[in-house]
């Protein structure tokens, strides 16, 4: 993982800090983070650590506001019948709830509501329209995060007379409709900010309409803002602060997100919207019915309440089947056509749909460091979803092509495509020329961001105004550090059994959930950082702080250092050469292309043998990342499906099961060790005489035991004996202690593992 730090400050901009962090009354350090958000003054800095409705801007500054408001107003007082027409994810349906309530608290008894499906298509669709209008004449239409690219649409409904007003956030085209148009985004207005979501243009009207009666519908507005990953700066900030008061007060927290959430106690922030209520919100969209999120937010009957938010969680769990489903087929289509050798991955299949392709594109650009376009099918042409790195602006890149397509839009991030079946091979060929002639060769590594690097104890003061950031998300990341460590790291479960892991660090103490994974990392005796996250934690009224990793960072230097650990690695796997494969020399082996090749190692010192190969990167067991791309894997465990070639380094060394041409150095030895091990009775029986003196010594693992009481022992030797001891049940662990089992007499004969050993001495020493 290549981590990208921010840059160091200047002395000019160190200056500035300090007089950010003096006249703000925080840290060094607060003030310093505060400027990497481009929060570079202390005017700036007072307004973002004071987030609130006294940052709301007046809604009148919206272009034609005034003018919304007074068609509005005409309707009331003529009794007319409106018609408010939304989107259907979390934005779109949010939004029209906002508004409803609005319009009905400013006195309107019958307010219809409408969010399209997703099969109808984004925008106002006449059909609907019409159908709507023919069951009860509409006079005003309201659109919400909808209709400023309506122009043709609108044209045919004021002919109907119907009159529209158009509330939107998305980018204006050229020809705007001929409406009232309340859009933050349209020229020559004199509203300060643009980044208002679809729901935040829909709460600026019904606050111009009813006040700050308005106000008791933020919480719509933080869940459609966080939802439609706005930058919470700004009034965004303020809109998402306020909301989720509304959210963490028993006395304003709505039935509907009670039904939704599984532990209403905790804390809700905007990481709880991101990533627990706005899915299921959007799933019911994605699954074909939005209007069930309608209903979750609009209905009055408790009873109705409870069965939309069951369909929504119902709903959820089959998107995310379905999802991984597109996923896994998108994988296989990717791998068997090599199209991870692509600057940007299009990738198509007629039976997915639309409703999911973006999350797969998401994460497919995790896989690959590289833009991605799911297609799936539409009628008589290919809907596609593309997300992109930070490298490359993919609505550029589309732009470019525009020719090519049926339509198209978005941002530098994600953009939606339509192209027919005909031009999809052209479109291919052209976006990924566009790329390589406009970015040249994309650093397909993957890649994190952090703030800086700690090397020394973080203080309670540092830790709790970091909370002073909050909310954070899109725009404004939740701070990132890093702590570098030499040597081992003990890692130890909370309690027995569990997959939570804590270990200290002169930094801080970390608590790493799910944290088994690098547990055996932690403990190799190399440099590594550990990328994490500080927050400030309560137990009876005490606070602490911790830090939650993020990743661990091997920075290897000296392999040597770990040939024990990759030895009693690959002792658990030794196995003859079953597999296919071509052999080579060692003058006369492959080399790659930049991605594909993977070239596997067992004895390290061997790479000495290969200075062609000295600037690949190396990864120890498997690659860092999902994308192939060339580089050396020290004894590794699995080869990723991704690659075509592996070229075996050293030889015999197991040929693991792959799709992959296999290619072995057949003149390089790879099991060196193989002569340290002794199958002889009396070496075990000597070693088994020195283990009986360790009963009860604390074990954490076979390297950590070797290293601290192999007592003169070839340490090769030792880590093999004691592996085939475990084996046979002669010892065991009980309560991380290492114990001898009198009960138990067995012979090494019986140790798969010796038996292993023995062939493999036979035929190679």
């Amino acid at each position: 993982m290549k981590i990208i730090y921010e840059k160091p400050l200047s002395a000019e901009q160190t200056l500035r800090v300090n007089t950010i962090a003096k006249e703000c009354g925080v840290t060094f350090n607060t003030a310093r983070l505060l400027y990497y958000r481009s929060v570079d003054t202390a005017i700036k800095a007072k307004r973002f650590l004071s987030p609130g409705k006294d940052g709301f801007n007046n809604p009148f500054k919206l272009y034609n506001m005034k003018e919304a408001v007074e068609r509005i107003s005409l309707a009331k007082s003529r009794g007319e019948n409106v018609l408010i027409f939304g989107d259907y994810d979390a934005d779109g349906v949010c939004a029209t709830t906002v508004l409803y309530y609005c319009l009905k608290e400013y006195g309107f008894n019958s307010i219809r509501i409408y969010v399209p499906e997703r099969e109808d298509g984004y925008g106002l669709n006449l059909h609907t329209v019409e159908k709507l209008n023919s069951e009860k004449n509409i006079d005003l239409l309201i659109t919400v995060d909808c209709g400023i690219s309506d122009y043709d649409k609108i044209e045919e409904l004021n002919k109907k007379g119907i009159d529209v007003i158009v509330t939107d956030h998305h980018e204006p085209p050229e020809i705007l409709p001929s409406c009232i148009k309340v859009n933050p985004k349209l020229l020559n207005q004199e509203y300060p900010f643009s980044g208002l979501c679809g729901a935040g243009v829909a709460y600026k009207l019904g606050y111009a309409l009813i006040g700050e009666k308005a106000d008791k519908y933020l919480d719509f507005v933080a869940l459609a803002t966080v939802a439609d990953s706005m930058d919470l700066i700004d009034e965004n900030r303020d809109i998402v602060f306020e909301g989720l008061k509304l959210f963490n007060s028993p006395k304003t927290l709505r039935a509907p997100f009670k039904e939704l959430l599984s532990d209403t106690n905790k804390n809700i922030t905007a990481q709880t919207l991101a990533y627990s209520i706005a899915p299921r919100i959007n799933a019911g969209g994605r699954m074909g019915d939005a209007n069930t999120a309608l209903k979750l937010f609009t209905s009055v009957n408790p009873a109705d309440v409870f069965d939309a938010a069951v369909k929504l969680n119902e709903y959820n769990i089959a998107r995310q089947a379905e999802c991984d489903n597109i996923y896994r087929e998108a994988k296989k289509k990717i791998i068997k056509h090599a199209l991870y050798k692509k600057d940007v991955i299009l990738v198509k299949d007629k039976s997915w749909q639309a409703g999911f392709i973006g999350i797969v594109a998401a994460k497919l650009v995790e896989d690959y460091a590289r833009p991605v376009i799911v297609f799936a099918g539409h009628d008589d042409f290919l809907k596609g979803s593309a997300r992109s790195v930070d490298e490359v602006n993919i609505h550029d890149a589309i732009a470019s092509v525009k020719d090519l397509l049926i339509g198209f839009g978005g941002h530098s991030q994600a953009a939606g495509v339509s192209v027919s079946y005909e031009n999809f091979a052209t479109l291919d060929k052209a976006l990924n020329a566009y790329v390589k002639n406009n970015y040249g060769k994309i650093d397909s590594t993957k890649k994190l961001y952090a703030e800086w690097e700690i090397d020394q104890e973080i203080s309670i003061e540092f830790a709790r105004e970091i909370e002073m950031l909050e909310p954070f998300g899109v725009g404004n990341r939740r701070p990132v550090f890093t702590t570098t460590v030499s040597g081992r790291i003990d890692a130890m479960p909370l309690r027995e059994g569990s997959p939570h892991y804590s270990f200290k660090t002169p930094a801080i103490e970390m608590l790493e959930f799910n944290g088994e994974k690098d547990a055996f990392l932690l403990t190799l005796p190399v440099e590594k950082t550990v990328v994490f996250e500080i927050n400030v934690s309560t137990f009876k009224n005490r606070e602490s702080i911790k830090g939650f990793p993020k990743h661990v960072n091997l920075n290897y230097g000296d392999f040597s250092c770990l040939k024990n650990h990759i030895f009693i690695n690959e002792l658990k796997k030794l196995s003859e050469n079953g597999n296919n494969y071509k052999e080579t020399t060692a003058d006369n082996i492959p080399l790659g292309t930049g991605v594909g090749t993977l070239y596997a190692v067992n004895d390290v010192e061997n790479l000495n043998i290969y200075p062609t190969l000295k600037n690949l990167p190396i990864y120890l067991f498997t690659p860092e990342s999902k994308n192939p791309i060339d580089c050396i894997v020290v004894s590794p465990k699995q080869i990723p499906e991704e690659y075509d070639r592996v070229v075996y380094l050293d030889s015999p060394l197991k040929v693991l099961s792959s799709r992959a041409e296999a290619i072995v150095v057949k003149d390089v030895c790879g099991y060196k060790f193989l002569q340290d091990l002794s199958v002889e009775r009396s070496d075990f029986a000597r070693i088994f005489n020195k283990l009986l003196l360790l009963n009860n010594k604390p074990f954490k693992d076979v390297y950590d035991f070797t290293e601290r009481f192999n007592n003169g022992e070839n340490a090769y030797l030792f880590a093999f004996a004691v592996e085939v001891f475990l084996e046979l049940g002669i010892f065991k662990i009980k309560n991380g202690l290492f114990t001898h089992n009198e009960t138990v007499k067995n012979a090494l004969t019986n140790s798969a593992l010796y038996s292993k050993i023995v062939v493999l001495k036979g035929r190679y020493v």
